[in-house]
């Protein structure tokens, strides 16, 4: 990898770090191919240099080298064997044609992965710009079955959950790949009606498939929200099944973290802040507190590097249900981010 000046930027180079601007907002993912279109953007917000890949980057002798590095973790490995076979369900899907046992199949694997914590940091720690409905359906089913365990539920309910998770979002399986990489915020008009069909068609669609109950009507509530103020049919908390409640705070996790052109880049501590300010109003609190406690526990003693340029430790978090943590910097010194808030955690390692 090597630093290039904006102005000697060339079409065909590609990007070994997504770049950010000062607001820590993403201009361009890594691993994209520069053409005249994004060198122009980059020089119309006046960005010094971009890190891209160089000889040795894209030499056999490091491809091989990563393809290795990849190979001895069997997270990765297990992932990428899941995210083919979703990806056979979800083309089955389009051809109509058997499922069920397929989807049995992956849930299976996926129980396992879900069992345990680290999922979470192997997850962070892949590509997560990868919006693609198998890949985004396999991430929610982890995270859903991580929740499932923290809750203690039976694990029975959490083969159910981790199906109904997968299969939560099956009814965008004729989305176009550029509307599927839009987020749900940036919808209005058309596109938002058109969005707000996907729970009804993907009940209709697994009713067709022969899924028993309960799993037709979790894929139906995936996005009511506990105010009534969700999709399709506004009802409130106490109307929504368990499992729906659960896949909406797996499914909001998985899009706070997912890396996005034109969105400030988040870490897990973002997601955390952001689903305690919204966990009473959008989702349940009795979903919500074992995943935020549970991962304030994961994420401590995690390597983290501050906005102002500082690195350190997380510590602790504070006991009083505050959303960040303390942070024990390199000159020995704690920092309390509740007392700075504007100080965010840009860049995190769990190592």
């Amino acid at each position: 990898m090597k630093a290039v000046e904006v102005e000697k930027l060339k079409p065909g180079m590609i990007v070994a770090q997504s770049v950010l601007n000062s607001d820590f907002v993403v201009i361009l993912l890594a691993n994209t191919v520069l053409n005249n279109k994004h060198i122009l953007i980059l020089k119309n917000l006046q960005v010094p240099s971009v890190n891209v890949k160089d000889e040795f980057d894209l030499s056999k002798i490091y491809q091989q080298a990563m393809a290795l590095k990849n190979k001895t973790s069997s997270f990765v490995q297990d992932f990428e064997k899941l995210a083919k076979l979703a990806k056979k369900i979800f083309e089955e899907i389009k051809n109509e044609g058997e499922i069920k046992s397929a989807v049995s199949v992956l849930a299976a694997k996926i129980l396992p992965m879900a069992d345990n914590a680290g999922s979470i940091n192997h997850l962070f720690g892949m590509n997560n710009s990868n919006f693609e409905l198998p890949y985004h359906s396999e991430r929610v089913a982890i995270f859903a079955g991580i929740i499932g365990k923290w809750m203690h539920m039976e694990w029975e309910d959490i083969r159910t959950l981790v199906t109904a998770a997968f299969l939560h979002d099956v009814g965008k399986y004729r989305f176009p790949a550029q509307f599927l990489a839009k987020h749900p915020a940036d919808l209005e008009g058309v596109e938002m009606q058109l969005y707000r069909t996907h729970s009804q068609s993907g009940r209709n669609l697994l009713q067709g498939f022969k899924f028993e109950e309960p799993i037709p009507s979790i894929v139906f509530q995936h996005h009511e929200y506990m105010n009534g103020t969700g999709f399709p049919m506004g009802i409130r908390g106490k109307d929504v099944h368990q499992f729906a409640k659960i896949i909406a705070v797996a499914d909001a996790y998985d899009r706070l973290m997912a890396e996005r052109p034109g969105f400030v880049k988040k870490t897990p501590f973002d997601a955390l802040r952001l689903l305690a300010k919204e966990q009473y109003a959008h989702y349940d609190p009795f979903v919500c507190m074992p995943f935020i406690t549970q991962l304030k526990d994961h994420l401590i003693g995690s390597n983290v590097k501050l906005k102002d340029g500082k690195s350190g430790k997380v510590i602790f978090y504070p006991k009083d249900y505050a959303s960040l943590p303390v942070i024990k910097l390199e000159d020995e010194t704690e920092f309390d981010l509740n007392k700075d808030s504007e100080n965010l955690i840009v860049e995190y390692s769990a190592e």
